[in-house]
Formats: structure tokens, C-alpha cells, sequence
């Protein structure tokens, strides 16, 4: 069964909108003559752009034509940079589809332990990159991205640092991320914010009264993920750890939970 794309995954007409845009094709004219698309299916394709804070529209004063360009932030300014650096490529046949979420696991150094989709699909992608000199084998036998394309790379950090920033903002505007990797995280919010969503899971000192340590406190603290659906003791230490790294409070609030619980702890 085909596998359904995520929402942060580009299409083909995406990426080739985006060289048009880099190449200074800003008006929805343009665009449209350009692509050879009519102007329902522009308007869906830069809808998607926006929801992915690559693009924004901008209304001139002189007149109701509208323009297109590149978003100020952090992933869409490098995208623009490689499109324009590396102008002969055909990234729309490179960096659509599952591209994205293969480019992500190699990032992360996951691809040997995540399952999102087949290994022949991983290899069939990782046989693109490494064809077209973007990715490359290592001692250990696994996959980085090669120097050549660090361009690519910040990309992607910064691309995957907003993804999480877009999630967490759905829990509220004053979350607070302590520590991220990959798409999963440990963020701080108010006990008066109500978070419903499963793959919010209360952790670390939040955890401390279910475990038989009172504390009072006045935040609470989730781990985000799509992979982990129950917070075991050790989560609770590690994630506690994780809230301000050389902390000795909770260093200290560790070790408590370690000595009172040592037995539940999965060795």
C-alpha cells in the first residue's frame, strides 16, 4: 500500500514553483505562465508553500496584483540559497515524494532504527542521492550528507526545528522547548494550559507525585512523539535531566527517583 505523504513533504509543481521564485518570477502571472498552470492550481500550490513557511504574498500598493516571495525564515532563506547555488540540478526530482523523510533519517542518523516506510523505498531514494553526489556512505556503513551540500543540511535542521516549532505553538503560544531531536521533544507549559493531545506525554518532575515524590510546581512538562506511547521510570529520569543540562536541582531530583525507584527501572 502506498504510503501517504506527511504534510511537510514537497511535490514536483512545489519545488519547480520555488526555482521560479528564486529566479525572479514573483508575480502570480508569472507563475502561471512559467508553470503552464492555471491559476486554481497555483493558488493550492502556494497555499501548501505557505503552510511550510517558504513563501508569503505581498499586494502592491500601486496596484491589486499580488507578488511571491521567499519567507524570511531561517529554512526558506537556504532553500532559496541552494536552488540558486546548485541551479543546474533538478531539484524537483530529487527532493519530492519521501525525499524529505529519508533526508531526515539520515540527518538524525535513524535510518537503521526507524520503520517509517521499506527498506527497498529507503534504498531507492538513498541511491538518488548518492547518484547526484548529495549523500555518501561512512566507516560505520551508514549515511551523511555529503560537505558539498551543508547548504542542504541547514536546510533541513532548520526545516525540522520549525515543524516542532509549529506543533508545540498548537499547545500554546508561551511553550518553551528545553531539548529537541529528530521529531520529538520536551517542552515546559503552564499548568493552566490544557494539552490533550496523545502525543503529549507528561513527563520528567511532572511525574514526580504519580511516582511518590511531591513536588509543587507551577509549569508542566511533556515529551513529544509519534513513536513513544508510555513514559516509563527511566524516561522520567532522563527527561527530568534534560530540563537545564548541568543543573544541580535536577540532577539531585534524579537521583531521588533513582533511588526510590530503582527496581521499576528497565536494565
Amino acid at each position: 500500500m502506498k504510503r501517504q505523504l506527511e504534510s511537510y513533504s514537497f511535490n514536483k509543481l512545489e519545488i519547480k514553483t520555488l526555482k521560479e521564485i528564486a529566479k525572479g518570477n514573483n508575480s502570480l502571472y508569472m507563475l502561471r505562465e512559467a508553470l503552464a498552470i492555471k491559476p486554481n492550481l497555483l493558488s493550492y500550490v502556494l497555499k501548501r508553500l505557505l503552510q511550510k513557511g517558504m513563501v508569503k504574498v505581498e499586494k502592491k500598493e500601486e496596484g491589486p496584483k499580488k507578488y511571491v516571495y521567499f519567507d524570511n525564515s531561517k529554512h526558506a532563506s537556504l532553500f532559496r540559497e541552494l536552488l540558486l547555488k546548485y541551479d543546474h540540478i533538478k531539484w524537483e526530482n530529487i527532493l519530492s515524494g519521501l525525499a524529505i523523510d529519508v533526508l531526515f533519517q539520515i540527518l538524525d542518523k535513524t535510518e537503521t532504527t526507524l520503520r517509517s516506510f521499506s527498506k527497498t523505498t529507503f534504498w531507492r531514494y538513498a541511491r538518488n542521492f548518492m547518484s547526484h553526489g548529495i549523500i555518501m556512505k561512512t566507516s560505520d556503513d551508514s549515511y551523511e550528507i555529503n560537505p558539498r551540500f551543508a547548504i542542504l543540511k541547514d536546510f533541513l535542521i532548520e526545516y525540522q526545528r520549525f515543524l516542532m516549532n509549529s506543533i508545540v505553538r498548537s499547545v500554546s503560544a508561551s511553550t518553551v522547548i528545553l531539548w529537541q531531536r529528530d521529531f520529538e521533544c520536551l517542552i515546559r507549559v503552564s499548568k493552566n494550559i490544557d494539552v490533550s493531545r496523545r502525543e503529549f506525554l507528561r513527563t520528567a518532575t511532572s511525574r514526580f507525585n504519580d511516582l511518590g515524590i511531591p513536588l509543587i510546581s507551577d509549569f508542566d512538562l511533556y515529551f513529544y512523539s509519534k513513536k513513544k506511547h508510555v513514559i516509563q521510570v527511566e524516561d522520567v529520569i532522563l527527561h527530568t535531566l534534560l530540563i537545564e543540562k548541568g543543573n544541580p536541582r535536577y540532577t539531585l531530583y534524579s537521583l531521588l527517583l533513582l533511588k526510590k525507584q530503582w527496581r521499576r527501572i528497565d536494565k
